[in-house]
């Protein structure tokens, strides 16, 4: 890379107050030096030097969870909030860095590897949980893994980085707030309770109480075929009957849990 160009870059820098990160720097020039390298010339036409440097930057503080200012940066970059955009998700497919991280990936780069298994159960209890009104969630989101380890992160009294978890998350503050809102929602549920071990003991509990009362059925097999002779009673659909006998298997752990 020119010598100019690096000058530009950290001066672009130091007018976004990050300075004080010191591996910002070698990562926007990674990104950029990259860049230089796969972008065609026809590609880049419509981004200057300025917009360009300035999205390299804004690209490695999410990479690096560091906070960063939109709204200079795009004062910086000479461009308006669509071109900004635009701009910003073609350099994301050129470098190839647009790519969703997984809990597995975030707990890494946030230094919380020891969440990362109940942060997964957590979030397969969530998506249960969050699926049953149906309206098409996408799961993929970056927003769902990200706070799934803040809560287990929580639930482990480990004190979440929240500050460099919001970047993973590409939610604004107030629409993280109120993810994380929806989140105790559904945690007051009990829906997601787990074991030491990030095991989810109600989801065990449960399918051992509907096993048992799979069991009564069969074991009364012979009596509701010599009814059925008797009378022509109804028989109820099995899908009917499983979800009876989950909300009793519901109903009876809660009774458990509120006697333990």
């Amino acid at each position: 890379m020119a010598t100019g160009d690096n000058k530009l870059l950290l001066q672009l820098v130091q007018k976004l107050g990050l300075a004080n990160y010191e591996s910002l720097a070698p990562k926007a020039t990674e990104l950029q030096r990259l860049l230089e390298i796969r972008s065609s010339s026809g590609m880049m036409s419509s981004l200057g030097d300025y917009a360009k440097a300035t999205i390299c930057i804004d690209l490695a503080s999410n990479l690096l969870g560091l906070p960063f200012d939109t709204d200079t940066a795009m004062k910086l970059s000479g461009l308006r909030k669509t071109a900004y955009a635009n701009g910003r998700r073609t350099l994301e497919k050129v470098l190839d860095i647009n790519k969703t991280l997984g809990i597995g990936e975030i707990c890494v780069q946030v230094g919380v590897t020891q969440v990362q298994q109940e942060a997964a159960t957590l979030l397969e209890a969530y998506k249960q949980y969050a699926g049953q009104g149906g309206g098409g969630i996408d799961f993929s989101h970056p927003q769902y893994a990200t706070m799934a380890v803040f809560q287990a992160c929580k639930r482990q009294k480990v004190k979440p980085p929240k500050t460099k978890l919001l970047p993973f998350s590409h939610l604004k503050p107030a629409q993280w707030s109120m993810l994380e809102k929806n989140w105790e929602k559904f945690l007051a549920t009990g829906a997601a309770d787990v074991g030491p071990k990030g095991a989810n003991t109600r989801g065990v509990v449960v399918k051992e109480l509907a096993a048992r009362g799979e069991q009564e059925q069969a074991n009364d097999g012979g009596s509701s075929a010599a009814r059925k002779h008797a009378s022509p009673e109804k028989i109820e659909p099995y899908q009917s009957w499983k979800k009876r006998m989950l909300e009793k298997a519901y109903r009876e752990l809660e009774l458990q849990r509120g006697s333990g």
